[in-house]
């Protein structure tokens, strides 16, 4: 089986068009899943934006990761 993702941002919903051809020849039947990510994307971004607030880095959540991984 072939499984191709490919994360787009629509112009149009009624067409979806791929950066690159897909390697199955005309007339192959193949499914479609379609997800928004539209939920997901908004709410790490609202994480990234409260963390940022309180000043914390990047640099003390590798660090707070690598804690937790210790313990």
């Amino acid at each position: 089986m072939y499984a191709y993702r490919e994360i787009l941002t629509l112009d149009d919903p009624n067409t979806l068009t791929l950066s690159q051809s897909l390697p199955l020849p005309k007339g192959r039947r193949v499914e479609v899943l379609v997800l928004d990510r539209a939920e997901e994307e908004d709410g790490r971004g609202a994480l990234r934006d409260a963390i940022a607030q309180r000043g914390i880095g990047e640099d003390d959540v590798r660090e707070a990761i690598a804690w937790a991984r210790r313990a």
